[in-house]
């Protein structure tokens, strides 16, 4: 029997406002309070809020996904010494594969891909020299079922996302006394369907409610949405936010969560919304089906129709006492199913599985604390 794990080494391409580093940065933080020591490695780390990078020691190598440059850097990684090599290499997405690799090999540990979407299980190309990676963690099941059949030799274990649970509640959502605050959050991009929501809004607005609008986040996609907005006479209601905001305080200030995505590997600022007792409405594709009971926990949409978007909102402000049964359903889904606790007891349970056993002297483990 391999003791149990005590080094983790995480390598992600970016840290920024999305589901996969989120998932990422609530591991390590998790780890941590188990006095399991975790070291992340980045290619680029945004601007995120300490509630999220709090206890979680990140180290920031730009260039490291380049081919010749990230050779450089990985000989410098190796050549700086700190008191243990890791007992596992835990890669978030294929970008950062590569690295990842070369770090096992060098190190002698085995190698942990970690799979958050259903492109990345789609698009999956292991080297044929790829033996140090022993396993396939995946976020849903409907993203392990795109994983190749090439790669069934791989251990391949769905494990699904967890985030935490304050026991204190915000207010209730559909107060009386304030205008209704519908949002959305998570990285600008065009899959995340950030113009079928505004499109939506404006059809709410145009039945003659009225509403506020919260768009957070960040990426490419931001200047045509904030164009889309301006086009469809949202300025007087909408508000984008900057995605380094504590994402507590902005996700209990809203009242409807959306996630219009026309592809999604799972939900994981969702589920956030959904433990702070915020109704979700969402496309109706991918990790989302797994969480979402359409009318029970939830409402379930058409993806790229901004009509039934509008449609849903509606049925969610109009019926205040369901609307208010659903964010219970929601927030009981998370704490049976969703928890972080839970999430980081089968990540464990997985390093344990496919730990090599420690030799009784180890070599230090390379890893330079460069910011």
């Amino acid at each position: 029997m391999p003791a149990p794990v005590e080094r983790i080494l995480l390598l992600t391409s970016e840290l920024s406002f999305r589901g996969s580093t989120i998932l990422s940065l609530r591991l390590a933080q998790q780890l941590a309070l188990q006095d399991i020591e975790v070291v992340t490695l980045c290619n680029k780390r945004r601007k995120l809020s300490e509630e999220l990078t709090g206890n979680v020691r990140i180290i920031t190598l730009p260039g490291f996904d380049l081919p010749l440059w990230g050779r450089i850097i990985t000989r410098t990684v190796l050549s700086n010494t700190v008191e243990q090599p890791p007992d596992i290499i835990h890669v978030v997405g294929p970008a950062m594969l590569p690295q990842g690799l070369r770090l096992a090999r060098q190190l002698n540990c085995p190698l942990i891909l970690h799979l958050t979407s259903q492109s990345e299980a789609e698009g999956l190309l292991l080297p044929a020299d790829a033996e140090e990676c022993r396993a396939l963690a995946c976020v849903s099941e409907s993203v392990r079922q795109a994983v190749s059949d090439r790669y069934d030799h791989l251990e391949q274990r769905v494990i699904l996302p967890g985030v935490p649970l304050d026991p204190e509640l915000p207010a209730d959502v559909l107060q009386d006394d304030r205008v209704p605050v519908i949002g959305m959050a998570g990285p600008l991009e065009v899959i995340k369907g950030g113009s079928y929501f505004l499109r939506a809004c404006h059809r709410v607005i145009e039945s003659g409610r009225q509403i506020r609008v919260v768009v957070t986040g960040s990426g490419p996609e931001e200047k045509n949405l904030r164009r889309l907005a301006t086009s469809l006479e949202l300025g007087d209601h909408v508000t984008f936010v900057d995605d380094g905001t504590c994402m507590t305080t902005y996700l209990s200030a809203i009242d409807i969560f959306c996630q219009p995505s026309v592809q999604q590997g799972f939900g994981v600022i969702m589920l956030e919304a959904m433990a702070l007792g915020r109704p979700a409405i969402a496309s109706g594709v991918g990790g989302l089906l797994s969480i979402i009971e359409d009318g029970r926990n939830g409402l379930i949409v058409p993806p790229s129709d901004s009509r039934a978007l509008a449609d849903s909102i509606l049925q969610l402000l109009d019926n205040v006492e369901q609307t208010r049964k659903i964010a219970v359903s929601g927030r009981n889904l998370v704490e049976d199913q969703f928890t972080v606790d839970r999430m980081t007891a089968d990540m464990l349970t997985l390093y344990n599985d496919i730990a090599t056993p420690r030799a009784p002297e180890t070599p230090s483990i390379p890893i330079s604390d460069v910011r």
